[in-house]
């Protein structure tokens, strides 16, 4: 009897041993496993052709890991990143990846939380608050701020916000004003930009023209540029122009930024910063560097990467690499996702390689020699036929 106790007991223990060995192996693998599905919206301040760049990066990039069906890839692999999206393309990428949702990926990208606030009222604004989402990717510095003034029941991760800690988005590189915040930090793209501008083009007295408002001078990076200035001792000339807020505001917009450049000129700058704005590039650019700053030989550094470069700027420097910074915000996805990482405790520092372009058609309209040892350092020359 007593024999039989006693195995009855070991059997016991035995059986307890394997159970909380089972429950503890469960437990550790819950953390790098999915807790359930995470939903993703979308919501942009504006339309913007580097929006939708970044957007289609992050989808290839779940492709790539499986996440989205591979079908997607195959449709977007052609695509030329250094061209402008279009009005519209935005709308129709993201119907496009959820058409592609993996069922059982653990993502879902959900067609009908999809918002752009520049085409919103106040009203409509508002539901992008209550959207059934658990994570929004937001691109631009208005969409970052509004989640971030605005509760919602959802976490957010900002992208394209030019200087997200100055406008209020999150409170430094690594902390958060509550843990439902998320932005993209990059602490030097503008001073890299006005570094290598300077360097490159020698400039003594810069003209800049920007809207005077709060949102413009963050974003039109003036606290980088009178820093730049006081360091290098080159002076800087304002002009201020009001954005255009509808399409009837084009031609009077576009009538004042001549206006403004040619006040510039007359101030005899030697370099124009063309700033962070509403110019409808591939239209408008040439025509407006054609009213007085090619004709008065003054060299143009582009502040919107190397669009602007490509349509007659002289110089301009990327701020961002689309596959570099999609690689790091899905890495962070997943992390929260699958690895049970804390949202405020995910790395939001993600500092890209700048690429260098120069227009050899503006060089040589004004005058500008390129030696040979600045023309190694260049990624991208174009030319374009607006010569004459």
């Amino acid at each position: 009897m007593k024999k039989s106790m006693k195995m009855l007991i070991i059997c016991v223990l035995l059986i307890s041993l394997v159970l909380n060995a089972n429950y503890a192996f469960a437990s550790a693998g819950s953390e790098s496993a999915p807790q359930s599905t995470v939903r993703i919206g979308y919501v942009e301040s504006e339309e913007y052709g580097s929006f939708t760049q970044l957007l289609l990066c992050i989808a290839l990039e779940f492709a790539e890991q499986g996440s989205i069906d591979s079908s997607f890839a195959e449709k977007y692999k052609d695509v030329n990143y250094e061209e402008k999206f279009v009005i519209g393309d935005t709308r129709k990428l993201w119907e496009d990846i959820c058409d592609a949702n993996v069922s059982g990926a653990g993502y879902v990208f959900v067609r009908d939380a999809f918002y752009n606030l520049d085409e919103m009222d106040e009203e409509e604004q508002k539901t992008v608050l209550t959207s059934d989402v658990d994570i929004m990717l937001s691109m631009g510095t208005g969409s970052g701020v509004y989640l971030a003034q605005n509760k919602t029941g959802y976490k957010f991760m900002n992208m394209f916000a030019a200087d997200p800690i100055e406008s209020g988005i999150v409170k430094s590189t690594t902390e958060r004003f509550d843990d439902r915040s998320f932005a993209l930090v990059d602490t030097t793209p503008y001073i890299r930009q006005l570094d290598a501008g300077y360097k490159f083009l020698g400039f003594k007295k810069l003209g800049v023209v920007y809207e005077d408002s709060e949102d413009a001078y963050i974003y039109s990076a003036i606290p980088t540029i009178e820093a730049k200035a006081e360091q290098y001792g080159f002076e800087v000339v304002y002009e201020h122009v009001d954005e255009p807020v509808n399409d009837e505001d084009y031609e009077k917009y576009y009538s004042e930024l001549k206006a403004a450049y040619r006040s510039l000129a007359a101030k005899g700058i030697d370099c124009l910063l063309v700033t962070i704005s509403s110019i409808e590039y591939e239209d408008k650019m040439q025509e407006l560097l054609d009213d007085c700053i090619i004709p008065s030989n003054i060299k143009t550094l582009a502040q919107d990467e190397l669009i602007p470069v490509a349509n007659g700027v002289l110089f301009g420097v990327t701020l961002t690499d689309c596959p570099e910074s999609a690689t790091h915000m899905v890495k962070q996805i997943r992390r929260y996702a699958e690895e049970g990482v804390p949202f405020d405790k995910l790395d939001m520092v993600c500092e890209t390689t700048p690429k260098i372009g120069v227009n050899y058609t503006t060089a040589r309209r004004i005058g500008f020699d390129i030696s040979f040892k600045d023309l190694l350092m260049v990624d991208y020359i174009y030319r374009n036929d607006k010569e004459d």
